[in-house]
């Protein structure tokens, strides 16, 4: 008896945890048919959370990057992998937005999990020139509460994230999530 107990106890806290958390298709790209998902998972008590105060590796061997350094500037944080394909397929929209706001929106990349020469080629040959850093790991990703790939913050000039979009996004949906969540008008 005591054990059907702790299991219905320990299965009410599983599902009272999933219930918090929104099942998605993270893997709906741009072009699929599919919605985007997106949501915004604010912290305890309704407030935004802030973006986490740390550095994060360098890309492909360049300089470690500190997000401090962003304060100031609204921020847009695409987490990716070389592997993923609706990040793939989103990369062009984001160079492509980056350069229309470049002054008015700071973009960086976050390489998760990635192997680093491939990471790097899918740069190059894509064309992509916004800052990148890198989580071998996926700890930055995860403490930003990422749970799929691709993951674009949305984060104020103040250092608050805004928005959080899980899967691929289209250069129009970007514009229209950078009018609504940061106010900068594309």
């Amino acid at each position: 008896m005591l054990f059907v107990l702790a299991a219905a106890v320990a299965l009410a806290l599983v599902v009272g945890t999933l219930a918090r958390r929104p099942v998605t298709d993270v893997f709906a790209s741009p072009g699929s048919g599919q919605a985007p998902t997106t949501l915004l998972e604010p912290v305890s008590g309704g407030e935004a959370r802030p973006l986490p105060d740390r550095t994060l590796g360098g890309f492909a061997g360049g300089p470690a990057v500190d997000l401090g350094t962003y304060r100031g500037t609204p921020l847009l944080v695409n987490f990716w992998a070389s592997w993923c394909g609706p990040c793939i397929e989103e990369m062009p929209a984001l160079q492509q937005v980056s350069t229309e706001v470049s002054g008015q929106v700071a973009f960086l990349g976050v390489n998760v999990q990635d192997n680093a020469d491939n990471a790097q080629a899918f740069l190059e040959q894509v064309g992509v020139d916004y800052d990148q850093a890198s989580d071998p790991a996926a700890d930055f990703f995860t403490e930003t509460g990422g749970f799929g790939m691709p993951t674009t913050l949305l984060v104020d000039a103040e250092g608050v994230i805004r928005y959080r979009h899980t899967g691929g996004v289209t250069a129009e949906q970007l514009r229209a999530l950078l009018n609504s969540h940061l106010g900068v008008r594309v």
